[in-house]
């Protein structure tokens, strides 16, 4: 009895207190700095981001680094992305992304600089009503 009574307390505990995911703002992230049009994109636990890439590294002068995938946040402020090694390891060489400040840090290794990647909230969806009348908008006046 004790041993059902016991599990019965260990999982009201658990149940009650809960596991917090702790996760970036679903949204777009963007950069204000001139000359650089760095941008994330958000939603739950996935993300799509667009980084200049470091200069002397493959591509032009002007390339960028795209992925997309997964991420989690690690020690409340790591951004770690859901990588193949190969593709993890190059781009820590490079960049460290960190949750801060309702935005995106990020840290520049190479250059040895940071900037922010500011939160945009996302706009939702707000439907148009007709009010029953079912013509065609105005932009189309031939099929009033």
């Amino acid at each position: 009895m004790k041993f059902c009574a016991f599990f019965a307390a260990l999982f009201a505990i658990t149940f009650f207190t809960g596991c917090e995911v702790i996760r970036l703002n679903n949204g777009k992230y963007e950069t204000t700095l001139p000359g650089r049009s760095d941008f994330a994109a958000v939603y739950g636990d996935l993300i799509i981001l667009r980084l200049r890439n470091p200069e002397n590294e493959t591509g032009t002068e002007n390339g960028y680094w795209d992925w997309g995938g997964k991420y989690s946040i690690r020690d409340g402020y790591l951004v770690e992305l859901d990588m193949d090694r190969q593709t993890a390891r190059k781009w820590n060489f490079y960049y460290e992304l960190r949750r801060q400040d309702n935005g995106i840090r990020v840290i520049d290794h190479r250059a040895e600089n940071a900037y922010q990647l500011h939160h945009i909230p996302a706009v939702p969806y707000k439907k148009q009503q007709n009010n029953g009348n079912n013509s065609a908008p105005a932009a189309y006046p031939a099929y009033q």
